[in-house]
Parts: C-alpha cells; structure tokens; sequence
C-alpha cells in the first residue's frame, strides 16, 4: 500500500513551473512586440531590444530548475512574436533561435546577484559588461548567418545595429528588471531620497524633450550634465531608468524629424539610429563609472557610518570608560560611562586635558604609556590614580592603543579605555597584607614578639649555608640565651607572672641587637641570636650587653640566689667548627651549659 503524502507538494511545485513559464512567455511576447515596434519607427533599425535583457533579469533571480521553465516560457514568447508580426517560419525561428543563444550566454556568463545593487559592484559590473558583449556578439553573428538575406544592402551595419541594440538591451534592461524583480523599486519608493531621484529624473525628461524638439542647434551633449548629475546623485539603477527615459524621447523624435541629429546629412535613417545608439553607448560610457564609484562611495560611507554607530553602541554601553585622546592628552570623545565612573558629564570632559585629572606622581606612567602606544602601534596598560569629580581618588587601569586620524586636526587619535579597579586593586592590597601577617604569624612567637624556633632554624641553615666557605667564620657568631632558674620562677609567681617575665627578658634582648641581627625564642625560657659579625670582641660586646641588661631590669626572684632574675649567656663561632650548623648550634649549646655550671649570669 503506498503514501499519496507527497502527492500535494508534488503538484504544487508543478503548478509554480507552469506559473513561472507562463509569466515569463506572457512578458516576452509583450516586450518583444514593444522592440518590434521599436524597429518600426527606426525604419528596420532597433534602437534598444528589450526583451533579451528581461528574461536574462528573470533567471538570474529564478532559483533551481525552475530557470529551465523561464527560458523555455521566454523562447515560446519570442517565437509567438514574431509570428503575430507576420514572419515567416524560417524567419521567425531564426530570430528566436539568436535571441536564445544570447539569453544562454548572458546567463551563463552573469555575476551571481541577485538585485541591481549587487551590480554596482566593479568586479560583478565588468563580468556582467563582458557576458553582454560575448552575447549580444554571438547572437549578431548567428544572425548574419541565419539571416543574411533578408538584411539590408549593407550587412555590417546590421550587424552592428544588431549588436548595439541588443548590448544596450542588456545594460539597461537586465538591471532595471531586477530593480522590479528584487523588491529593490518598492525599497525606492520609500527611501527619504525618492523626491529628488524623481525631480532629477524630471528634469532629464524636460532637457531631453527640449533638445531633440528642436532642429536648430546642436545640443545633444546637453544631456550629459543632467545624466551626470543623476549619475551623483542617484542610485545605479535609477541612472539606467534616466537613459531608458532619454531613448524613449529621443527615439520617436528623431523617428519623426526633429533633434539635433537631423542637423547632420546622414544617408538613411540606419545610420541616424547608429548615431543615436553610439550616442547613448558613449552617455552610458560616461555616467556608468561615476554611478559605480558613487556606489562604492556610499558603500564605505554606510560602513563608516555602521561602523562609527556599532562602536559608540558598544561604547557607551560598555563598563569601561572610552575615550578618544590626541597626543597631547586633549579628550575629543567620551563614552556617558564616564557620569558613573567620575561623576562628570560627557560634554564637561571634552576638550580637556586627560592629564589634569591624574595624580601627579602617576603622570608619568600615562605619559609613557601613551609614547609606547603611538611609537609601537601596539596596545599598552597602565594603572593609575585618577580625580573624580568629588576629588576623590580613584585607582583605574587604562589600555591605551593607535587610533584613527582626525579629519579635523589630521592626528592619529588614541583609543583609550577607563576601568574602575579601585575595590579590587584596595582587596588585593588587604589581601597581599594578610598574607603578609599570616607569614609574618607563622614566624612569629604570640607571647614575646620576637621570631620563632622555625624562623631561627630556618634563618641560621640561610645564612650559614649560603657563605662560600672562606667567608663563614667572618660572618657568623651564634648566642643561646636561657633564664636562671625559671622553673622556680614559675612555682613561686605563677605561669602568668612567668609570661610577663619572659616579654620583658624578650624585650630587653631585642634591644641589644643591631641591625640584621636576629633574635627567636627558641623554646620556654630559652633565647637564640644569630650575628652578622664573627669579630670576637663585638659579640662578646652584644653577649654582655644582654646579659647585663637583663640584670639593670631588677625583676624580683626569689628563687635566685641574686634575688633577681638573670640570664645565662653561652657564644659559639663559626670559625670553631667547619660547615655545620646543627654542630654550631651544639657548640653555643655547650658554651651556655658551662655558664650555667659556673654559677649563672655569665657570659661563655
């Protein structure tokens, strides 16, 4: 059992074919007479054949297979043409078979668009120019061929009749139908610009009718200003509809007498019709260029313009400040951004110096920058402190980078940007300083002060590690300080008292040491120094001075046999062992031990 699913689309589809080659036979037939017509008047000569210009329009824009139904539909309405004129079959199929090889090639040969502006293009206008030319010249040749016999006395100026008529077919015809074909006449009709494309196309109009009413003087140049004006002003397609207009004028003028080509004795009315097409070739060779490069021109400027509209869209909705700055600082665009950032209204900044509101120690960096960027042509960033409008100051960071020029000044502006990085810059900062206090914590003894066991071990293996081994014992001296009889000091006051003790000895340590000296509580009640002198008079000097400070400070101790508290103090040097720490460390260890034994408060 099958599906009829497809049955309706398929008929559907069948019924636009028959649609479009019913269209596309209706038109070619009515144009074919218009040209038909057209030749009459001339006297056999055909100023513009119109028809061949159309159905090449039409299947450029009919997609897919269906553009093998518009030729077919176009072939069958040239043939019904030329028969409903009176030709003969042979004739008839003649013509028709010279108009299909000319639609063939132009097609083939055409520029894929899809609407007259894509032919103001120069790359696609070239291709479609030639493709006309090979046509119209193939089809002109088939002709003389086909038709040799039945031309006048003088084949070659049938032949160039023939070429002409049909290449300017194709030039204004082909465009002009897409005009109507893509939508893009309706998009005319209502531009800002369809009043003064229509008074210009109005006074072409007068001007022609007036010069080709008239036998008396030779004119016709008189066109072209009204045709370049057009040409300026207008679109591509609206110059074509002018020269359309002036053929429809000049033609039935000429036919009938009057205009400046009559001021000149020609032998038949061909060559007068010659004159008039070489006219137009030679209008069209003129305006064509200017309607091209005015294309071009407004092509750029809507770029410009789409460009200038994206970026200020992008800048003034964006969380950056943008600016625009000369060298020299001057601000000559900023973003509304700037109200909420500064707290200053867009058109107060302009025209000021972006210098004025730095800091002036930061100045400088944004000067530099700014060179950097100009010398380089490359993006450069620089963080500063900048003035609100509150005088306030606020850390921001700006990428600066090259710049268009400005027409104005003819400088290459800078483009500059304006982040707020103050609440982030001011939490790096706390955070960079609690990590720096937490370091500082971790090396750090909570109750005296002073550096930890950690930090000395860590700091003595540095230092003593880190001297080539001529200079070690210049360099290094270690001390151990230890409190005389703590213990009792503890039992007899209390642990609290003991603490309070052992800030004071802390500090009175501390301020025995020099610079780059360093003092840790390395355990209880015990003190390490490390030296940076190894010269044995100086820490024997600092060794003393500590001792004896800790004795002027008259702590009470009743467990001392001094009755106050002391410290022992025990020095070993680098110069007496040979490359280890932990054996200094031992030395000192021993030295303190011997003070001890001897009776404490001494120095060993």
């Amino acid at each position: 059992m099958t599906s009829n699913a497809g049955a309706p689309h398929a008929r559907g589809d069948v019924a636009d074919y028959v649609a479009a080659g019913l269209y596309a036979c209706t038109f070619a037939f009515v144009l074919c007479l218009a040209s038909g017509t057209l030749k009459s008047m001339g006297g056999e000569i055909v100023p513009i054949w119109i028809v061949d210009g159309y159905l090449v329009a039409h299947l450029m824009v009919t997609p897919g297979k269906r553009k093998f139904t518009v030729l077919a539909g176009g072939t069958l309405g040239i043939l019904g043409a030329n028969f409903w004129v009176g030709e003969s079959v042979y004739v008839a199929s003649s013509f028709t078979f010279a108009g299909f090889l000319e639609i063939c090639i132009a097609t083939a040969l055409a520029p894929r668009v899809t609407r007259a502006k894509d032919l103001s293009y120069p790359r696609s206008f070239l291709q479609f120019l030639l493709g006309s030319c090979i046509a119209s010249l193939s089809s002109g040749a088939a002709a003389l061929v086909l038709l040799g016999g039945f031309f006048t006395v003088h084949p070659f100026s049938s032949f160039s009749n023939w070429v002409i008529s049909d290449a300017l077919g194709f030039l204004i015809f082909t465009p002009t139908s897409l005009v109507v074909a893509s939508g893009e006449l309706i998009e005319f009709w209502k531009c800002s610009n369809r009043n003064w494309s229509l008074l210009l196309l109005g006074i072409l109009g007068v001007v022609t009718a007036l010069i080709f009413c008239q036998t008396t003087y030779d004119l016709l140049y008189w066109i072209l200003p009204p045709l370049a004006v057009l040409a300026f002003q207008t679109e591509l397609a609206v110059v074509l509809i002018g020269t359309l207009l002036c053929i429809s004028i000049a033609v039935p003028l000429t036919v009938h007498g009057t205009g400046p080509l009559w001021l000149i004795p020609y032998v038949s009315m061909q060559a007068r019709v010659l004159a008039l097409q070489m006219f137009v070739l030679a209008a069209l060779s003129v305006t064509l260029p200017i309607a091209l490069m005015q294309a071009q021109r407004n092509r750029l400027l809507s770029l410009l313009a789409n460009g200038e509209r994206r970026y200020r869209m992008l800048a003034e909705n964006a969380d950056d400040v943008v600016l625009q700055i000369s060298p020299s600082g001057e601000i000559r665009y900023v973003s509304p951004r700037v109200e909420k950032t500064l707290g200053f209204a867009s058109k107060v900044l302009l025209g000021c110096v972006i210098f004025d509101l730095i800091r002036e120690e930061d100045r400088l960096a944004v000067v530099q920058a700014i060179s950097n960027a100009r010398a380089h042509v490359a993006e450069t960033s620089v963080i500063y402190r900048i003035r609100r409008s509150d005088d306030a100051l606020l850390w921001v960071r700006s990428f600066i980078s090259a710049g268009p020029i400005d027409a104005s000044s003819n400088e290459a502006l800078l483009a500059c940007t304006i982040r707020d990085i103050d609440a982030t810059l001011r939490e790096q900062h706390r955070r960079e300083a609690d990590e720096t206090e937490l370091k500082r914590l971790a090396y750090v003894d909570s109750l005296t002060g002073l550096f930890n066991r950690r930090y000395f071990d860590a700091q003595l293996t540095t230092r003593f590690g880190g001297q080539p081994p001529g200079e070690r014992a210049q360099r290094i001296a270690l001390l151990l300080a230890d409190i005389d009889h703590f213990k009792k000091y503890n039992d007899t006051y209390g642990h609290q008292a003991g603490d309070e003790c052992l800030k004071a000895v802390a500090s009175c340590i501390a301020q025995a040491m020099r610079d780059g000296d360093i003092v840790a509580r390395h355990g209880g009640e015990e003190f390490a120094m490390v030296l940076g002198s190894n010269v044995h008079e100086d820490v024997v000097s600092i060794a003393e001075r500590v001792r004896a400070g800790v004795e002027t400070l008259r702590l009470p101790h009743d467990g001392s046999p001094l009755g106050i508290v002391t410290v022992s103090v025990g020095i070993a040097h680098a110069l007496t062992v040979e490359t280890n720490a932990l054996a200094l460390f031992r030395e000192a260890d021993k030295a303190l031990y011997v003070a001890k034994r001897a009776g404490r408060n001494q120095v060993r």
